[in-house]
């Protein structure tokens, strides 16, 4: 009877040690604030069908650091199409999954990338969101057009008043379950058709949190500060001020 006693009590500790590893196993959600900057591969970003991982480029982006370098060949595409060039999707495990999850309850109030293309003339990027299955999405239009072989930075708040669904949704129902991120361009009438190859480059895409988010994390930050100092009566040097890096 007591081995019978022992076996049990030591089955009832293990249920519940292992029901407290499960509960305390993080869910999936988005990183804020987060830049996926490149530094050191293409971070499982693929190109404009999806099949390729990017170039990536060790020097030369808009701080001199890493960037990353798609391709694509405009015949067969028609003015105004909308072309995805840089694919981050959950199935690719892109950014180590840091863009998914529920941008809307983690507090996502902004987006933005920097671009780079070798076309002839001024283009328009956007850029397009999308659940893990692809669909619902909505897309933002960047502004303004970036002229040749410069770097641009490029954002929108969120949610854009700007939006364009794909259907009858709603901010909540797309921005609840990202899983894709696809940057692109509006194809111009120079490149409808052309049966020519550009590069296209990509850096430093983020998200940030909403305002009061950012604000009671740095007060938080101050506050630790104050009482690890309070610890020290003797070092009466001043809280320094915090703020946000450009």
């Amino acid at each position: 009877m007591r081995n019978h006693l022992i076996i049990r009590k030591s089955a009832l500790l293990t249920g519940l040690l292992l029901g407290m590893v499960l509960t305390s196993v993080p869910v999936e959600a988005v990183i804020v604030p987060y830049t996926e900057d490149f530094s050191g591969d293409a971070a499982n970003w693929h190109d404009a069908g999806g099949g390729s991982l990017l170039t990536y480029v060790p020097t030369g982006g808009p701080d001199g650091g890493s960037y990353v370098v798609g391709t694509f060949n405009f015949l067969g595409s028609g003015v105004g199409d909308t072309v995805p060039l840089f694919r981050a999707h959950d199935e690719f495990n892109s950014s180590h999954g840091a863009f998914v999850g529920n941008w809307v309850a983690e507090g996502v109030d902004g987006y933005s990338v920097y671009v780079r293309h070798h076309a002839p003339f001024d283009l328009t990027f956007f850029n397009r969101y999308a659940s893990p299955n692809n669909f619902p999405a909505a897309n933002s239009v960047f502004a303004p057009a970036v002229p040749p072989d410069t770097w641009v930075a490029l954002g929108v708040p969120i949610p854009d008043p700007g939006f364009v669904f794909e259907g009858p949704f709603t901010y909540e129902q797309v921005f609840s379950n990202i899983g894709h991120l696809q940057v692109g361009i509006v194809v111009a009438p120079g490149l409808a058709g052309l049966n020519q190859i550009f590069t296209f480059d990509l850096d430093k895409v983020t998200v940030t949190p909403e305002p009061h988010t950012l604000t009671l994390l740095l007060l938080g930050g101050l506050l630790m500060r104050r009482t690890a100092r309070g610890r020290r009566p003797t070092d009466r040097r001043p809280v320094p001020t915090a703020g946000e890096a450009v």
